[in-house]
């Protein structure tokens, strides 16, 4: 009853409804000064750019560059976040007269991160002047080749150093390196990108930035990071501009995705948008991905757009095929004796797409999962994804003896290794896994529920929900719990799921969609009343939009 006290104090002194109230308060926000700060912008979140260590070495590097009258090749990474970065970054500097070009590698040439082969192609079309961003924290021969060529190179980067050492570049930005005392060390790297330009911007004396937060915001939402304060603002900050974006192929996106303003969400751009933009680089290259985020004009991002959606559909097909050959050796693997940690291996699975796959197995089993898939040179190339509590890069540290090539973060991984190893590499992650360094799948916070009634879901609610953007990770969209409901209707829906018509009280239902839910049919005929966690969404029919309840627990009242 305290909270519920507090919950109404805040809702008072601040006019918002009581149920939003109820919801900021379950998550610390307990004083009408916190929600009013919370709900009122930036206040502080975002931190001074010349913090991170290098800053003022990367903008002297920078200008000197302009003052020698040469180009800068911007080298990426071939996902969303990597592709983010180097549209920010042209953007940015064409903006200020550099002669900007880039290059991206590919997943099936020479793989993850910068290569002598593409170095090499790079001085052959006439480079002085590397800039690595996204990649370039690991790459200490190939940047040391560069160095030996007489290249100028800077890394910005946000992954973790590898252990064996940093690179010997002319400037490196990476908040993970040692003596690196920057106040958020998980930036993506578009973010780590924007900081840099911020630092030149305000050296240079141009207005701020702002208008580059929509690409940041893509690369947070793709990439997984935690939201941190400065993670979030920019997300959120990105999302409220994203819609009537100033670039003509991320509006035409979000457009013809997401349909209307009200639904550009933090998981709107993570489940629609951003598979659009990462499919051609997962199914062969990420240059008509790029194209998009760099058109100028709304002709040629409608062209673009329309490319992606094929891109997509060829992505999906392979997607949903590696999907049942990896839950399949599950299985094979492990029966119902589950460890607490997944590594699936198949013959030439396409690497494009076994990140998604493992993301679907940690769905699937409530386990962290890496998806390998050995080459027929006898290479295995692997992506792994985690749940809340393991940490797969610490993980993988402990077994980098084991690989060819590797890094990541926590939440997401990638490494090589000879196939030999993999049933080594398989022993050591279950190790660690039961280790007091690992996850324990037991202990993990069961998801808080915020009793409602079915009269406080409406379009206000939904409003101020968006206010409150991006709904994810450690500040994820709310699940609410509603007792005394009625089934109206429901109904077995094609590949697993329920659809339902609930209802309460006087007047008051919803259409409602359980996912994969169809094994509780019977909760749903058999209760004369059921209790229902779930979240709250948009539904587009017809044209016609219409709140909708995503189910995620139902159960029988007595």
């Amino acid at each position: 009853m305290k909270n519920e006290a507090i919950a109404s104090a805040i809702a008072r002194s601040l006019n918002i409804p009581h149920v939003v109230a109820r919801i900021l308060v379950s998550r610390g926000f307990t004083s009408v000064p916190a929600v009013h700060a919370l709900l009122s912008g930036n206040n502080g979140a975002e931190l001074n750019p010349f913090t991170i260590l290098g800053m003022k070495e990367a903008v002297k590097w920078t200008l000197d560059v302009r003052d020698r009258g040469e180009s800068i090749f911007v080298y990426g990474d071939y996902d969303l976040d990597g592709l983010s970065s180097v549209s920010l970054l042209k953007r940015a500097l064409n903006h200020l007269g550099f002669e900007i070009k880039w290059r991206l590698p590919s997943r099936f040439g020479s793989g993850y991160g910068l290569s002598v082969a593409a170095i090499d192609e790079m001085i052959e079309a006439g480079a002085k002047n590397i800039l690595t961003v996204d990649t370039g924290i690991t790459a200490n021969e190939e940047i040391a080749y560069a160095k030996s060529k007489g290249l100028h190179v800077m890394v910005i980067d946000h992954h973790q150093p590898s252990g064996e050492g940093l690179p010997v570049c002319d400037v490196l930005l990476d908040p993970h390196q040692e003596g690196d005392s920057y106040g958020n060390v998980d930036l993506c790297g578009v973010g780590v990108a924007y900081k840099f330009i911020c630092a030149l911007y305000e050296t240079l004396n141009e207005p701020h930035p702002e208008y580059l937060l929509e690409l940041v915001a893509l690369g947070t939402l793709a990439d997984l990071v935690p939201m941190t304060p400065e993670n979030r603002y920019f997300t959120h900050k990105g999302l409220a501009h994203i819609w009537d974006s100033p670039f003509p192929g991320v509006r035409e996106l979000c457009r013809s995705l997401l349909q209307h303003p009200q639904f550009v969400t933090a998981q709107g751009i993570m489940f629609k948008v951003a598979p659009q933009l990462n499919a051609p680089g997962r199914i062969e290259r990420p240059d008509p991905a790029l194209a998009v985020l760099l058109c100028d004009t709304p002709a040629e991002a409608k062209n673009l757009v329309e490319a992606l959606g094929v891109w997509n559909q060829k992505r999906k097909n392979t997607e949903n095929e590696i999907s049942e050959m990896a839950i399949a050796r599950v299985h094979e693997l492990y029966g119902n004796d589950l460890p607490p940690v997944l590594l699936v291996d198949g013959e030439n699975w396409h690497v494009g797409v076994i990140g998604i796959v493992a993301a679907k197995l940690t769905q699937e089993f409530d386990r962290p999962a890496a998806v390998i898939s050995i080459q027929p040179d006898g290479i295995a190339c692997a992506s792994a994804r985690a749940i809340p509590g393991f940490n797969w890069h610490k993980a993988l540290f402990e077994c980098r003896d084991l690989f060819t090539r590797w890094g990541g973060h926590s939440n997401a991984a990638g490494f090589s290794l000879a196939k030999e190893n993999i049933d080594e590499l398989r022993r050591r992650i279950i190790e660690f896994a039961k280790s007091s360094e690992g996850v324990e799948l037991d202990r993990r916070e069961p998801v808080a529920t915020i009793d409602v009634a079915f009269a406080e879901i409406d379009e206000t609610l939904m409003l101020w929900l968006a206010r409150l953007e991006p709904l994810i990770g450690n500040f994820p969209a709310p699940v609410f719990r509603a007792k005394n409901v009625r089934v109206k209707d429901a109904r077995e829906l094609r590949g697993g799921h329920l659809g339902l018509e609930l209802g309460q009280g006087l007047g008051f239902s919803f259409k409602a969609i359980a996912f994969g839910m169809a094994k509780r049919m019977s909760v749903t005929t058999h209760a004369k009343n059921v209790t229902v966690d779930f979240e709250v969404s948009w539904n587009v029919y017809n044209g016609r939009r219409t709140l909708q309840l995503q189910v995620k627990d139902i159960f029988g009242e007595q």
